[in-house]
């Protein structure tokens, strides 16, 4: 029996390296395409590229200006943040930690972007934002979906710390640093902060050990 001779290939061993490559590059933009429409990838892509033209697009002197209007409590329009920013903090933003020093836990220090580097826009609220609990009774209860996040009243609920109560946060006091409860940790916080005058609303007490 005889044998078949088949012509040879024309295309040499660089040709075919070149469209092997090629190949790959289709078949790679195709599955990112798919990707972007299919999973949360595309909103994230998305919102990574609407957060790097608001900052690319501000002028720094337009800045300045908003910042000042903002500051001396005139109105002025400003844009929300995608909703991923819900709870952004600027200088403890777990992302760009990550990419400092872990020598002597640098990274768990307080690190604040220059203004150039920060979002210009307005944080959004979580989903189901109420008008906070008045002053003085939000000593005592807050709501839960403006802080939808139970992991502490789950670990230290048993201690009246902060437990979960119907739509509230409430704050029974006990355990090892409030005994009596959240009114004399506050009116302790207030022999070292401004709170009494109503302007500064947030106090954070970073660094408790047993929290």
């Amino acid at each position: 029996m005889g044998h078949l001779n088949l012509p040879s290939s024309k295309r040499s061993p660089k040709q075919w390296r070149l469209l092997d490559i090629v190949t790959a590059f289709f078949f790679g933009i195709v599955i990112l395409f798919f990707l972007s429409i299919f999973t949360p990838l595309g909103d994230s892509l998305a919102a990574s590229g609407r957060q790097a033209l608001l900052r690319s697009t501000v002028d720094p002197k337009q800045r300045v200006k908003v910042v000042g209007l903002v500051e001396t409590g005139q109105k002025t329009a400003i844009e929300t943040c995608p909703t991923e920013y819900v709870d952004y903090m600027p200088c403890e933003d777990p992302k760009r930690n990550s990419q400092l020093s872990r020598e002597m836990n640098y990274y768990r220090e307080r690190h604040c972007p220059a203004p150039e580097e920060s979002p210009l826009c307005l944080i959004p609220p979580p989903d189901g934002y109420k008008i906070p609990v008045q002053w003085p009774e939000s000593l005592h209860k807050i709501w839960h979906d403006n802080m939808p996040y139970n992991k502490i009243a789950d670990r230290k609920g048993h201690q009246g710390w902060m437990k979960k109560e119907g739509p509230y946060f409430i704050f029974p006091g006990g355990g090892t640093m409030f005994p009596d409860g959240a009114v004399q940790y506050i009116e302790k916080l207030g022999q070292y902060i401004p709170i009494a005058g109503g302007v500064l609303r947030t106090a954070l007490d970073m660094g408790c050990g047993v929290a």
